[in-house]
């Protein structure tokens, strides 16, 4: 049975410090220098920096994470030689993560990149299975780590990579790493004139890479070893051109976060909205519940949401936005009494994100965002045109500023355009209330939430369908089953406290009809019958978030950019293909029921 955990490592310690993995019987790093080993076999046989002078974008790939030290290795060059404006991105997969502590260690004798170690340490990716991002936003560095085995994890890589380091465990205790079919699969993920580098000259190896399309040489070693080898692939082909403007249209916190995205890049953005201010529709509300919905399976779905929560976590708590109070969650029925336990006895999450409790589960770093400070902070700086709609939203058009991509992050109103009506979009009326005189030690969640704001407490929601265009207020019908809802939630409340000075805001979600996100490029919906890659030139779809807005927005719009900008993206194939707009299209194909 595989766990929904990763494996730790089963770590000695060498006399000089130095990590060593008694399953494989290796070192991590050179006895001799890690950090100079770093330097002299991956830098340089990969011919950095000089490979990337002059370039706005540049993505490093790497096969075996370690404690960072390849990456910080590459960071702390990248910050010395860097192009104006320029993005690094650096991809490591690994199988058996180190914890914090064990890469505190290993990486203390490293006084170079200290600073820089100290940073990475701070936001070191969780113990889980998938991608994790950590932007560096002041120095345009971007670091991705994928928690999979080597064969899943290169397997749901896109993109073209300008330079790998291999630095898995040697060939003889790790061959999986340096078989011919993961060399091949990091051939085909390469861009013209792709390097490679390794501390390995095994035959095994040479030959691997040279089947795959590298010309491969061998090079004098680091300290003792006697060799290292570099590689160098020529295959022609076209990366993508990253946009020159982009405009987006919906200023809600999908819009934001795609605004952010962009921005990180260097993008110029323009924000569009009909409305007169940012956060008027849904991602207005005085608070937002950031929580998980962890899937017990291992489906395309259960990967979005479980590295949505974590990059969300992660972006809300370096913007200053999350209130990390804690979330009970309790089943509504047996059956979800039965799946939080069985989650619980074998986590995806480690035990410092989710925790067994009574008759369900505690997630201690999930909490409450603040979306007015959360779209402030995300659009500071950003033009923001408000209060008229957008009526034609073909890039180059002049209702978006004549910029070459268009991002449609319109919420509740992605169907209004000839392009996108096709969309199977479910409305739905929500209102929620904030009590400012009641408060709550931690979040508690069975449907409905109830959660500690501001000195108050903020609970709902309802979910009542409405049409398009239909306009939504409060109402007591809402309102009483709200506090039927709190209630139920906390008893220890009374009705009278939760009552005065009560405030209520309604406003319209949408979802998609399988109740999963859109993110990806618009489908051409007329010509999908002839062409089923058919596609709206620079027309891109962000939408469809449902209840879960502001956990799903960050790595949703990150990894949109990512697509748009020819950058290796945060999601895997198979959680991609669950939020690819074109599925329903695709459905409607097989039943022979094309709009």
């Amino acid at each position: 049975m595989t766990r929904r955990l990763p494996p730790y490592p089963a770590l000695d310690w060498t006399d000089d410090g130095a990590p060593r993995s008694r399953d494989a019987d290796d070192v991590y790093f050179s006895r001799a220098g890690g950090l100079e080993e770093s330097r002299a076999v991956f830098l340089a046989g990969c011919g950095l920096p000089e490979a990337w002078a002059g370039r706005r974008r540049f993505a490093i790939g790497e096969l075996g994470f370690g404690a960072g030290l390849n990456a910080l290795a590459a960071w702390e060059c990248w910050r010395r030689t860097r192009p104006p404006g320029g993005v690094l991105h650096f991809v490591s997969i690994e199988g058996v993560p180190l914890d914090r502590a064990d890469a505190a260690r290993a990486l203390a004798p490293f006084d170079a990149v200290a600073s820089l170690a100290q940073r990475l340490l701070e936001r070191w990716p969780v113990r889980a299975w998938g991608p994790q991002r950590l932007w560096f936003e002041d120095d345009g560095f971007a670091l991705t780590v994928i928690h999979a085995d080597v064969a899943d994890g290169l397997a749901g890589l896109s993109g073209a990579f300008d330079a790998w380091f291999l630095d898995g465990f040697s060939p003889a205790r790790n061959p999986a790493m340096w078989s011919a079919a993961a060399m091949a699969r990091l051939a085909a993920l390469s861009a013209p004139d792709a390097r490679a580098a390794t501390y390995s000259v095994a035959g095994d190896v040479r030959r691997a890479l040279t089947a795959a399309g590298f010309t491969v040489a061998k090079r004098p070693g680091f300290a003792g070893k006697r060799e290292r080898l570099e590689a160098r692939r020529t295959a022609p082909a076209a990366p993508a051109d990253a946009p020159t403007s982009v405009a987006i249209v919906g200023a809600g916190v999908a819009g934001a976060c795609a605004a952010h995205a962009f921005r990180r890049r260097g993008v110029p953005v323009t924000v569009y909205d009909a409305a007169g201010a940012p956060g008027a529709g849904a991602s207005g509300n005085t608070a937002a519940l950031v929580s998980p919905r962890l899937d017990r399976g291992d489906t395309g779905a259960a990967r979005l949401h479980r590295a949505a929560y974590l990059a969300a976590l992660d972006l809300y708590g370096a913007l200053g936005v999350l209130d990390p109070v804690g979330v009970w969650r309790r089943g509504r029925d047996d059956a979800e009494r039965a799946a939080l336990q069985d989650l619980a006895a074998d986590p995806p999450l480690p035990l410092s994100h989710l925790r067994a409790a009574a008759e369900g589960v505690l997630f201690p770093n999930a909490g409450v965002v603040r979306p007015r400070a959360l779209l402030a902070r995300l659009l500071d700086g950003v033009p923001v045109r408000t209060g008229a709609a957008v009526e034609a939203v073909a890039p180059g058009q002049a209702a978006c500023g004549g910029a070459d991509v268009v991002v449609l992050a319109a919420g509740a109103a992605l169907t209004m355009w000839e392009a996108t009506r096709w969309i199977p979009l479910a409305l739905s009326r929500g209102q929620l209330e904030w009590a400012p005189r009641h408060t709550l030690d931690a979040a508690r969640e069975r449907g409905a939430y109830a959660a500690p704001h501001d000195g108050g407490l903020v609970f709902g929601a309802t979910y009542d369908p409405v049409g398009p265009g239909e306009a939504v207020a409060p109402d007591d019908a809402s309102r009483a089953r709200n506090l039927a809802a709190v209630a139920a939630l906390a008893p220890e409340m009374t009705a009278d406290a939760v009552m005065e000075g009560l405030v209520s805001r309604a406003s319209v979600r949408a979802a998609t009809a399988d109740r999963a996100p859109l993110a990806g490029p618009a489908p051409d919906a007329a010509r999908f019958a002839a062409d089923p890659d058919a596609r709206h030139p620079g027309l891109w779809l962000l939408g469809g978030l449902g209840s879960r807005g502001f956990t799903l927005a960050p790595i949703l719009a990150e990894c949109l950019a990512a697509r748009v900008c020819g950058e290796p993206p945060v999601l895997d194939g198979l959680a991609w293909s669950a939020v690819d707009p074109a599925r329903f299209l695709h459905r409607a194909r097989r039943r022979g029921a094309l709009p």
